[in-house]
């Protein structure tokens, strides 16, 4: 995401606000599932009187038998599954939330979505988004009850082709199975649902944008529930199918391949069809509905998809169409500093809507507020395009590591310029260590917080970065951020530390405590990259 000039950002929105390489999203304690203490068989004491009295070598042997049966018992593949047990008759909750540190509800535990099949239909008159959604998953422990994220009215829920149980309180769409799924079981939930997502997003922390006949479904942290139901958290990424049906007269952009585009089965409705096989986090999946200007392409061996909302002016439009028509040149220049492009897709969107936020990294295809697109076209696509390899190919393991997304898309602005004539990244930390406001060392960019998540991190993540390459220097540090950006998963700010630790003697303990940890400024000294 990508704020500009803008004051840092209050928080969350005020609305209430083959799969591989990424671990299973269980980042984080998941509630318990509902135990059971088993009990010892009731042996009666031996009598005091009456009947034989064995000699105390054969109670002792049998105590041994019987031990040494349940011990194969339990290990006897086949047998006795090893893990959590679960009492019959009683759901083992995969706990609502995946238990993130600033929004503990946020997802479901219990298992590892593996994709979505989204199909859904707008009825533009009725203002009205039905849907269909198909994950495939696999469950991570025994599972009898899990939890997605939706906020809009759900009708049915299909397990497997069977209808179970749900229920609905919020964005939380709980499911009960019939019988427990075991541990590594592979399954599939259909979700049928269908509403007015405006009036759903009053009662949710995402936002619907929509500007005339323009609607878009864009948003972070919280987009996605107001359009699909998922594992709505970044530590669970899945590959994304998206099918939408819409009036004839609009177009209908998503992430991805561009698959089909429909215009022959019915006379009054088109059918777009788009797919991503790259895994994605939930929140960089969007859906722009509209009239727009749709440019198809090859860029250096890969198709590119631009999307220009008609409902902007002539000259902004074209602003906007050429500032996306460099999106190849940018990621050429981001090659140079971190690696291969990590996915198959090219593209972008600018909106006419009036989003609250400059740009939204949304996977293969940013989605770019137009004003501030045609503005500063260099600066906006540099960001968001270097969060392809922060923060999308690299997916936060929780929301308290947003400074992996921010610090370094937003350093990758500094740098590009650096190496095409523009301002040394050094002279810019400089610079903005003078010229920097209080409020931007009161905040510890790496735990923010939850209101802090889109402020500070924009300047103090960069100038982090930057007196980080000063300590380690130039083949250390860029050697750092090309291997964190290339390895596809769900990490943290201190599995970076410890890559970065590796990379020098010095002990950077001070260092992190100077520029990630203190709420103050950090010394002017060589040891904090400055001096």
């Amino acid at each position: 995401m990508w704020n500009g000039d803008r004051p840092p950002h209050p928080g969350p929105p005020q609305h209430y606000p083959p799969h591989q390489n990424f671990p299973p999203p269980q980042q984080f304690p998941p509630p318990q599932p509902l135990g059971f203490q088993q009990q010892r068989p009731d042996f009666r004491p031996p009598s005091s009187g009456g009947g034989p009295r064995w000699p105390w070598f054969v109670g002792g042997l049998t105590a041994l038998l019987v031990l040494g049966l349940v011990a194969f018992l339990l290990l006897r593949p086949g047998l006795i599954p090893l893990g959590p047990l679960t009492p019959p008759g009683i759901a083992a909750d995969g706990g609502d939330g995946v238990g993130d540190p600033y929004f503990p509800e946020a997802g479901g535990g219990g298992y590892d979505a593996r994709g979505y099949r989204i199909e859904v239909s707008w009825d533009e008159a009725a203002e009205r988004l039905d849907g269909v959604t198909t994950m495939t998953a696999v469950a991570t422990r025994i599972l009898g009850r899990f939890h997605l994220d939706l906020a809009l009215p759900v009708q049915e829920v299909r397990l497997d082709g069977a209808v179970v149980q749900h229920q609905q309180q919020g964005t939380d769409l709980s499911l009960t199975a019939a019988k427990n799924l075991q541990q590594g079981q592979e399954f599939r939930v259909e979700v049928r649902y269908g509403g007015n997502p405006r009036e759903a997003g009053k009662r949710t922390r995402g936002t619907v944008w929509q500007q005339d006949r323009e609607l878009l479904f864009a948003d972070e942290p919280f987009g996605a529930p107001l359009w699909f139901p998922s594992n709505d958290h970044p530590s669970d990424p899945a590959t994304m199918e998206v099918i939408a049906r819409v009036p004839q007269d609009l177009q209908a952009i998503s992430v991805g391949a561009l698959v089909s585009r429909d215009e022959a089965n019915e006379p009054d409705h088109d059918t777009w069809h788009w797919r991503s096989t790259q895994p994605m986090a939930t929140y960089l999946n969007f859906l722009a509905i509209g009239p727009f200007t749709v440019i198809e392409g090859q860029s250096d061996g890969r198709p590119h998809v631009y999307a220009i909302s008609k409902q902007l002016n002539g000259p902004l439009a074209a602003g906007c169409e050429a500032a996306l028509r460099r999106t190849p040149e940018t990621v050429r220049r981001l090659e140079e500093i971190w690696g291969p492009y990590p996915f198959s897709e090219l593209g972008g969107v600018a909106t006419s809507t009036r989003v609250t936020w400059g740009a939204l990294e949304n996977q293969t295809r940013p989605v770019y507020q137009a004003e501030a697109l045609a503005r500063d076209p260099d600066r906006l696509l540099t960001h968001e395009l270097a969060h392809m390899w922060f923060g999308n190919n690299v997916t936060v393991r929780g929301w308290n590591d947003i400074y992996m997304n921010e610090a370094y898309a937003s350093f990758s602005e500094w740098a590009v310029a650096e190496r095409h004539g523009g301002t040394p990244a050094r002279d810019k930390l400089r610079s903005a260590y003078r010229s920097a406001p209080d409020r931007v060392w009161q905040v510890p960019i790496g735990n923010p917080g939850p209101n802090e998540l889109f402020g500070a991190v924009y300047l103090r993540g960069p100038m982090s970065l930057q007196a980080l390459r000063n300590v380690l220097g130039d083949e250390q540090f860029f050697a750092l951020g090309r291997e964190w950006a290339t390895e596809p998963g769900s990490r943290g700010v201190a599995d970076w530390q410890q890559r970065a630790q590796r990379r020098t003697r010095t002990d950077l303990g001070p260092f992190w405590q100077a520029w990630l940890i203190a709420r103050e400024k950090p010394a002017d000294t060589p040891a904090n990259g400055l001096g």
